[in-house]
């Protein structure tokens, strides 16, 4: 594991680029206007509701169970988990923060997810730009004590909705900041177009990494920019922020597959918070044949949790 770890903080090093943080002015309780965006087209920062309250659901729907009725079980990667509405795994905090929290009862996982309600549409307009922020951190356990412990945040395309079982990695996915088995990395992923294989390099997608302190807050965002002059696609971008640093880019070129670049730059999106356990992506990343996730030594609780100062949406 710590060749591993010294590789992934390598990497991690090598793809963080400096920016300079944009200025912004404050529109509400820990969220601000990005510069050069006038609207804003989702907020929430967990003040409307009571501590040990569950998010609003005039904004959130919880999920529960193993996966969309009809769709592939484990939600598609083998996470061993079920998702619930139980308080231990997903409240609001006293201090008027979302709190999700993996638990472990005699080797039963729980956990929580939320999705953005159905009712609410997030989609970059043609000439616009649109940014997905959130203010969140990771658990500060020990890493062998979060081998499998993978939170995330993350938009989907709203066709999966429809049919979950048909439309991925089709209807575009946009891994804002997800980590694993308790590393200071955050990753950043696109998935799109078809699988194995496809213009997203599907299954692993095109996918970039950043040095991310855990138990700390830090700004994560995207940014879908169709502003390219011409409005040729194969300009636009897609660009990963942390703290206001650029992370990552890709552009249509990139992908070079129109139809797969417009189910993730123009279709309608939603939203995802969650912490999942073990599965494809943690397993990959232990590489090592004799590790599965999660370990007899994977604890769970507060030191494994995914806590969100807000989460915003915004648009020029």
């Amino acid at each position: 594991m710590t060749g591993l770890l010294l590789r992934v903080l390598l990497g991690a090093a090598l793809l963080h680029t400096v920016a300079t943080a944009p200025t912004k002015h404050v529109v509400g309780r820990g969220i601000a206007m990005p510069a050069g965006y006038s609207r804003i087209l989702f907020q929430d920062d967990f003040s409307t509701q009571a501590a040990g309250s569950p998010p609003s659901p005039a904004k959130w729907a919880v999920q529960a169970g193993t996966g969309y009725a009809n769709g592939p079980e484990s939600w598609g990667t083998h996470e061993v988990q079920s998702y619930g509405d139980s308080r231990d795994n997903l409240r609001v905090t006293a201090a008027g923060t979302l709190l999700i929290t993996p638990i472990n009862k005699g080797g039963s996982w729980t956990s929580g997810r939320i999705e953005t309600a159905s009712g609410i549409t997030l989609v970059c307009a043609a000439g616009a730009k649109l940014r997905i922020e959130a203010s969140l951190r990771f658990g500060e356990a020990p890493v062998w004590q979060q081998m499998g412990i993978w939170p995330s945040f993350w938009a989907m395309g709203s066709d999966l909705r429809r049919r979950p079982n048909e439309m991925w990695p089709s209807a575009g996915e946009v891994d804002i900041a997800e980590s694993i088995n308790g590393v200071p990395t955050v990753w950043h992923t696109l998935h799109c177009g078809t699988a194995p294989a496809g213009p997203c390099d599907e299954f692993t997608g095109i996918s970039s990494t950043a040095p991310f302190s855990r138990g700390d807050f830090h700004t994560v965002a995207v940014e879908i920019d169709r502003t390219n002059p011409g409005g040729d696609w194969r300009g636009e971008t897609l660009t990963w922020y942390v703290d206001g640093a650029v992370t990552a880019t890709v552009a249509g070129t990139r992908v070079n597959d129109e139809a797969a670049w417009t189910a993730v730059t123009r279709n309608p999106k939603f939203l995802i918070l969650n912490v999942a356990i073990g599965g494809d992506f943690p397993d990959n990343v232990a590489n090592d044949a004799h590790v599965h996730t999660p370990t007899p030594q994977t604890v769970g609780g507060a030191g494994a949790s995914l806590e969100v100062n807000y989460v915003a949406v915004f648009s020029t």
